[in-house]
């Protein structure tokens, strides 16, 4: 019999909030011990999650357990009262051995340790629970999705209406148009319909060549703007991750091939997204280098790759934005419930790149996107 044991609050711990759905900040304890989901807390969770047995079957008062007592002995650690009593109700169960995540808090799993309790640290168990999306977890990515493809409209239209003046920029309601100001803009319709995301990628001409730095100044006349955007939906911490790539004015020939041979890419992928699959990156890697574009498996200079396919198709999302499975050159098998970003790109200097990603829900025959999914129209 496996006990799986969590001691933190909801707004640090992913795992405490998958397990509970709810952000709450005081620290907890959860056990999951012979089927019995337990849940122990203070007088102030009572109401929470009275009469949820979607959520836990048990609910049980800190001070049935003793911590008022141990508050009031100033000999005890006022910062081992939690360890304590979660010691003391392994103990009315009757659980020697708790497995818990790489997160876990260390000064508790001490004084578990020394009190005859063995503490395993077991990633793969808890990434495996996390992997199952809850309900209110599935609800929160369609919502964040939604204000996402929101917010990319209204990026879509500053750019389509934003005018090439002879200093080599775009005006836009009579101002320079930059990465910041559209990423100001998308902040506000994320933040209207409830999502956030503190980073949006706005990266314009060669920016894209600078990775996961998030892009600044003008936005240029005729290059690529790739916008990546990723957004957590306040009710549940749910996320969400969408890219799109367009190009204000005349896209040249060399973008216009990258963007066709990204969108074929992104099919490819989709096609191996099926239970029981870990190809879709290596399919891509293939496409891509099949039509002679640089990919890291094929790379042999000493140096990293930086141009061309240079990083993985992709990850899981959740209460993390980059969580397991992985898509890349270590894959996980997928399963049945996995939520995955697919993100092919190609980047060149001097000419720009294209990524395009979903974010798409695993299901017995394939990939299905949580809403339409926003056009991959290059042109504005």
């Amino acid at each position: 019999m496996t006990t799986y044991l969590l001691h933190d609050d909801a707004l640090r711990s992913h795992e405490l909030r998958h397990e509970i759905s709810e952000p709450i900040m005081d620290e907890m304890i959860f056990i999951e011990h012979d089927g019995r989901r337990i849940l122990i807390g203070s007088v102030l969770e009572v109401a929470i999650f009275d009469d949820r047995p979607e959520i836990v079957d048990e609910f049980w008062l800190q001070d049935d357990l003793g911590s008022e007592e141990l508050m009031k002995d100033r000999s005890f650690p006022v910062d081992l009262i939690d360890a304590e009593i979660a010691r003391r109700a392994l103990e009315r169960l009757g659980a020697p051995r708790v497995v818990v995540p790489p997160g876990f808090r260390l000064h508790t799993a001490d004084y578990l340790r020394a009190g005859g309790i063995e503490v395993v640290v077991d990633s793969e168990a808890w990434m495996k629970r996390r992997r199952r999306k809850t309900p209110g977890e599935i609800e929160g990515i369609e919502r964040a999705q939604r204000a996402t493809e929101t917010a990319m409209i209204a990026a879509q239209r500053m750019l389509r209406a934003a005018e090439p003046i002879p200093d080599g920029r775009l005006r836009f309601e009579g101002e320079t148009l930059t990465a910041e100001w559209i990423r100001e803009v998308m902040q506000q319709e994320l933040g209207n319909q409830g999502a956030d995301c503190e980073e949006i990628i706005v990266h314009s001409g060669d920016a894209c060549l600078r990775g996961h730095e998030i892009g600044s100044g003008p936005i240029l006349p005729d290059k690529p703007v790739i916008i990546d955007c990723f957004p957590r939906d306040r009710r549940t911490g749910a996320y969400t991750d969408m890219t799109r790539t367009f190009v204000p004015g005349t896209p040249s020939p060399e973008i216009k091939k990258l963007h066709a041979d990204c969108r074929a890419a992104l099919e490819v992928a989709l096609e191996e997204i099926r239970p029981g699959r870990d190809g879709a990156h290596r399919a891509v890697v293939e496409f891509f280098h099949d039509r002679g574009y640089p990919t890291r498996e094929h790379h042999e200079g000493e140096r990293p790759l930086q141009v061309g396919f240079f990083h993985s198709l992709g990850h899981g999302v959740g209460l993390e934005v980059h969580e397991r499975p992985w898509v890349g050159r270590r894959p996980d098998k997928l399963e049945v419930g996995d939520v995955v970003a697919i993100e092919p790109g190609l980047y060149f200097p001097d000419v720009g790149g294209v990524r395009l990603e979903d974010t798409v829900l695993v299901l017995e025959d394939g990939a299905q996107h949580f809403t339409d999914p926003l056009p991959y129209d290059l042109e504005v």
